[in-house]
């Protein structure tokens, strides 16, 4: 029965829908009966035309579902399902009951919190007339991700399934199988629970099916994620070199929530971005020299069981500057923000004639300083907001760099470079500060052909 694959959970409005869907990449279908307009519709569909095992669900309101009619009703659509080639039943373990030809899923779902006593409710449901036996609960703190993970982990009496839902808790969906859990569940394009990513994610970019249980965990820990770009990235990079690591996204509403649980979890490093880059230095062990100099951190990683914290935006700015041939010595530089992206900057441009930070008040004001270098250090502009720009006006500067590198072309640089400027793309410094991160994580040389601007597009 040791399936510990990856469930693509279709949620239909017709069969048509069902029959049409892209399950490539998937080990199992979820058909979502409930989804249906008219869920009795299934009744002489036989299941056993698609080319995957189905489980069959037909989850009610009153549990997170949208079937209106009785348990009862429910019970009878998911029999009938089973009768006509389902491999599997999704049915609340308060009500399992054996049907002949297919395993029962005995499942609770809580689409608000992860409930202190889960770890109770799964042995009741371990112990329902169900064969396989499944939580699902909303994720709000690192501390769940850590009780749902042990829960994967412990050995119970039959298999059980384990699903974190919500973004703090997609990192259940990614490793939790590695962990012990039966499957884990994705989307063909409509995700069917928050948190909820495609089998594409989860296959290309998060390498499902080669994260195994002594797999090193890396991520990006910041608030919010959705303009993260790396992920793709370092993934790549691990595939490159074949090496047995997975970089996840990690949202951190809690700086200390996160840190108090990160090592049981497995974590062994991390990116920092946007707002934690001095918020997580409270919490290190020791801090390298750029990281001290610059009183900012964007890269964590584990040295004799110790947190230490480095930065490689430095690096990144350096790089950046040195391939459009600028050299800051003596130079006059402008940079707007004062956040830890602008602290690295400070550092990077150690030499220049001057120095000036802008703070969020005085960006506004950008287009009246003349300088050699400008230098946005604030997200202004970054995905989704595009169509903003710090700097409204004249750009009194020869050359500007905007380390914002999603979207690569900014309006900032637009107007730059319409106005005769040297730009210097985020991107640049973006790759530079990953594959120093990469290395440091690893121990390996970054692949070239993976953090080379050439090859990259956002």
């Amino acid at each position: 029965m040791r399936m510990a694959g990856l469930c693509v959970s279709l949620t239909p409005a017709s069969l048509d829908d069902i029959f049409s869907a892209d399950v490539s990449g998937a080990d199992c279908v979820e058909v979502r009966l409930d989804y249906l307009k008219e869920p009795q519709q299934s009744i002489h569909t036989r299941w056993d035309r698609l080319p995957l095992p189905v489980i069959a669900t037909c989850r009610g309101k009153e549990r997170g579902g949208q079937f209106q009619g009785s348990i009862e009703e429910e019970t009878r659509i998911l029999e009938n399902a089973v009768h006509n080639g389902a491999r599997f039943a999704d049915l609340d373990y308060r009500f399992a009951k054996p049907m002949a030809g297919a395993e029962v899923i005995g499942s609770f779902h809580d689409f608000a919190a992860t409930p202190a006593d889960i770890d109770s409710v799964l042995s009741r449901a371990c112990a329902s007339a169900a064969q396989i036996a499944k939580v699902a609960t909303f994720v709000n703190s690192w501390a769940d991700n850590r009780r749902l993970l042990a829960l994967s982990s412990h050995q119970w009496s039959k298999p059980v399934i384990v699903t974190g839902m919500g973004d703090i808790g997609q990192i259940t969906r990614v490793i939790g199988p590695a962990r012990g859990s039966f499957l884990t569940y994705a989307a063909s394009t409509i995700s069917s629970a928050p948190g909820q990513m495609t089998v594409r994610e989860m296959r290309d970019v998060y390498r499902f099916g080669k994260v195994g249980r002594e797999t090193k965990l890396i991520g990006i820990v910041g608030n919010p994620l959705g303009h993260s770009l790396s992920p793709v990235i370092h993934n790549r990079a691990f595939d490159k070199l074949d090496l047995d690591f997975v970089y996840l996204k990690f949202p951190v509403p809690s700086v200390k929530d996160f840190f108090e649980n990160a090592r049981a979890i497995g974590i062994e490093g991390f990116s920092v971005t946007i707002p934690h880059k001095t918020a997580v230095i409270p919490f290190l062990h020791d801090q390298t020299p750029e990281a001290l100099e610059a009183g900012a951190v964007n890269t964590v990683f584990q040295r004799n069981g110790q947190w230490i914290g480095d930065n490689t935006d430095v690096h990144g700015v350096r790089a950046a500057l040195a391939s459009a041939a600028f050299d800051p010595v003596d130079k006059t530089v402008v940079i707007l923000g004062r956040g830890g992206a602008a602290k690295a900057a400070i550092v990077a441009v150690k030499g220049a004639k001057s120095v000036r930070t802008l703070s969020r008040q005085e960006v506004a004001d950008a287009s009246n300083y003349r300088c050699d270098l400008l230098i946005n250090a604030t997200p202004v502009g970054m995905f989704p907001a595009v169509d903003a720009s710090p700097v409204h006006g004249p750009i009194h500067a020869n050359v500007v760099l905007d380390m914002v590198y999603n979207p690569p072309i900014t309006r900032l640089l637009r107007s730059a470079a319409d106005q005769g400027k040297t730009v210097i793309q985020g991107t640049t410094m973006f790759l530079a500060q990953a594959a120093r991160q990469f290395e440091i994580w690893t121990g390996h040389r970054a692949p070239a052909e993976v953090f080379d601007e050439k090859s990259y597009s956002v």
